[in-house]
């Protein structure tokens, strides 16, 4: 896992392909450029898809985290802030099997849990269990995840 500000994305180029185009895309985008993409996936190049979503954040009691196989999770704030949790993926039976199509597992783990603010960037890779749109009370958020292919 990779936690920092968007504005330090050029200390992780190099790290792999797919992050280096999602780091480059989310830090050289124009902000109100991010603010006006539209609410849905779409692809941005044949190994990175963009997530564009708004939600209230909600309490982690009885939430499941998930992992992810074929792709990293970049995750980055626009507006709003939430707390993620994380735990390393070490041999856990999962909760709900992984499903192939949409590309996740479900786990009943506890997990370190930290606060994302806007402007705040994090990468889940797949050994990376994570829970994310997590607070009480409930707040909106304004979020892009870029689906890195791993």
């Amino acid at each position: 896992m990779i936690i920092d500000r968007i504005e330090n994305a050029h200390l992780y180029i190099g790290i792999h392909p797919a992050i280096d185009q999602a780091l480059n895309f989310l830090s050289k985008t124009p902000p109100t450029e991010l603010d006006a993409l539209v609410l849905g996936r779409r692809t941005i190049s044949p190994i990175l898809d963009c997530i564009v979503d708004e939600y209230q954040t909600q309490s982690s009691e009885d939430k499941l985290y998930e992992a992810h196989q074929k792709y990293i999770d970049v995750q980055f704030i626009l507006s709003g802030e939430e707390y993620m949790g994380v735990a390393p993926l070490i041999n856990q039976t999962p909760a709900q099997p992984y499903n192939n199509e949409k590309d996740f597992a479900l786990y009943k783990v506890s997990g370190e849990m930290f606060k994302v603010k806007a402007g705040m960037f994090v990468v889940f890779f797949p050994t990376d269990i994570h829970l994310p749109s997590i607070g009480t009370p409930a707040r909106q958020v304004r979020k892009i995840v870029m689906k890195a292919l791993a």
